[in-house]
């Protein structure tokens, strides 16, 4: 079974690694998989897009707010169950915030998710990346028992006198992302976690070993049990997938437990995404760009920080889509109205007006202008609503 499994792992490693080649003659030795950025001057994943912005201590991504990070040097907890974690952080935010673990494919260690964790911090998320204690040989269980660990590493942020985050950390709103062996590991820990707010799989494969439920087979000899059916992905965790749409020719082992499969078999009742990117391989959504970052964020804002006002886009079908697949549904909601009564009156603006005041937390609904911070502009705009 050792055999196999470091075979098929093996697959995962050969398309995630392109970052690592540092020349354009190297980059290019390997059209398939990688492809030069003329931007950055990176070698990326073919469908990955680029690195994304920033650059960690103090710096700016995509969103609105810089960021800064703290290490396990500064403090922060060095759970069992991973490796290197370094958490992300906005600075003059939104708290209490809401926060996001990610962790990489096989053979990559956690900086394979700066871009991913810059990016979420730069608009307005914790995110925090961490990498398996062994690369190679932990399994895709293991690797999402290091989700869950990095969640307590989090919360106990929330409770270090001397964090940066001291008192700001929401300590109900987790959830878990990941790329490939990462992405699948990512409903490992759903499995594990039914609190999860979230989860957003970049390209996943999944490996689930069980005789009872899967046929019986011989690889080198030993007897094996592995396949994908829908008790291994039963969680109620909303769940965002990414997957591309030749990813299956390039990793023909793991045919029956890619990011199609997984959102086949995932319970009707959780609302769910497949996001499979058109011509695109096993890179697709390795990297924040374009719509897969577009509609990653989306997913964060409606399901972890109740922004119905979004859902529509998520049911928009992307340019960059072969096939998209949602059983998400919208409720009809109508910007301004605090108490959902469908009528927008005094009721409302004195709800705005406690929730500025009182600085209990975002509601979508009294953020008129869609700036992500409830304050008096909105009560302002609020107002002319009524009056007009």
């Amino acid at each position: 079974m050792k055999n196999l499994f470091r075979s098929l792992v093996l697959l995962s490693f050969i398309y995630s690694d392109c970052p690592d080649l540092t020349t354009e003659s190297e980059c290019n030795e390997w059209p398939t998989y990688c492809e030069w950025n003329y931007d950055t001057n990176e070698c990326q994943n073919i469908g990955g897009g680029s690195t994304g912005g920033g650059t960690g201590g103090g710096g700016s991504g995509d969103g609105p707010y810089d960021y800064s990070t703290i290490t396990e040097s500064q403090g922060l907890r060095n759970g069992p169950d991973y490796r290197d974690g370094v958490l992300y952080y906005p600075i003059d935010g939104n708290p209490p915030y809401k926060s996001i673990v990610l962790t990489p494919g096989f053979g990559g260690g956690s900086s394979e998710m700066s871009s991913w964790t810059e990016f979420y911090a730069s608009h307005g998320f914790i995110a925090m990346r961490i990498g398996p204690n062994d690369e190679i040989n932990d399994s895709h269980y293991q690797r999402g028992e290091g989700l869950i660990d990095a969640i307590e590493s989090i919360k106990q942020e929330n409770n270090r006198v001397d964090s940066p985050l001291y008192g700001l950390i929401d300590e109900n709103s987790f959830s878990v992302s990941g790329y490939s062996m990462g992405g699948g590991a990512s409903h490992d820990a759903a499995m594990m976690d039914s609190s999860l707010k979230a989860v957003i799989s970049l390209n996943p494969t999944v490996i689930f070993e069980d005789c009872d439920l899967c046929p019986a087979d011989t690889y080198e000899g030993e007897t094996y049990c592995i396949c994908l059916v829908p008790e291994f992905v039963d969680h109620p965790v909303p769940s965002l997938i990414f997957a591309g749409e030749v990813e299956v020719n390039e990793l023909t082992a793991y045919e029956g437990m890619l990011g199609q499969d997984i959102y086949a078999n995932m319970p009707e009742s959780t609302d769910k995404i497949m996001f499979e990117g058109a011509n695109s391989g096993h890179g697709f959504a390795a990297y924040p760009y374009g719509e897969v970052q577009d509609y990653a964020l989306n997913w964060l804002r409606y399901h972890v920080l109740d922004d119905d006002s979004v859902c529509e886009s998520l049911l928009q079908i992307p340019s960059s889509a072969s096939e998209y697949l949602t059983n998400l549904e919208c409720e009809q909601s109508l910007l301004g109205d605090l108490n959902s009564d469908l009528v927008i009156n005094i009721q409302d603006v004195v709800l705005a007006v406690n929730l500025v005041l009182t600085s209990s937390g975002y509601n979508s609904s009294a953020d008129l202008n869609l700036d992500n911070i409830v304050n008096v502009q909105d009560i302002i705009l609020l107002i002319n609503i009524i009056l007009n």
